[in-house]
């Protein structure tokens, strides 16, 4: 009796973790697939970038400007759809892209293979990455938590672009 008691919780178990499984699978792939926030074009001093893949002092600023619609499509095109955010700097700021992060951080070859994540958010388009290197403190490989509920990687590492803390 109690080896029939045994085999049935065994067999409850394994329904509960294959009910379990085929749940994450399905949450994971509508989670890959739906990209609801919009992409607007940004551009900091001319130069292309995306709101995920910036980095700069919001004290160098010196104007936001917000395109939206018809007015957006036609300055900038296709590319701006969602619309534009031009930015101003009030001085003129050697601003990078990733390889040259990756030179001043000496980031050796095999990690720049790696996606990359801005403060552990993940950067879309790594290309355009544009940051002052004076706001970056280092550039890490960093694990993937065993209870991250969604990767953007099927890597188990990442390379976490860290930047200073604000004073």
């Amino acid at each position: 009796m109690k080896s029939y008691l045994l085999l049935a919780l065994f067999v409850l178990g394994l329904s509960f973790s294959a009910q379990a499984q085929q749940f994450e699978q399905k949450h994971q792939a509508s989670v890959q697939l739906h990209d609801p926030a919009p992409q607007p074009l940004v551009l900091v001093n001319k130069q292309e970038t995306a709101a995920s893949a910036v980095i700069l002092n919001p004290g160098d600023i010196e104007n936001v400007e917000v395109v939206k619609g018809r007015q957006a499509l036609e300055r900038f095109g296709e590319k701006a759809t969602d619309g534009a955010v031009i930015i101003s700097l009030k001085q003129e700021l050697l601003l990078v892209r990733l390889e040259e992060v990756y030179s001043a951080f000496d980031v050796p070859k095999q990690q720049q293979k790696l996606t990359v994540a801005i403060n552990g958010k993940h950067v879309k388009d790594p290309a355009l990455l544009l940051a002052d290197l004076r706001q970056i403190e280092k550039v890490a490989v960093t694990e993937f938590e065993v209870t991250t509920p969604t990767r953007w990687s099927s890597d188990e590492q990442y390379l976490n672009i860290i930047t200073k803390p604000r004073p």
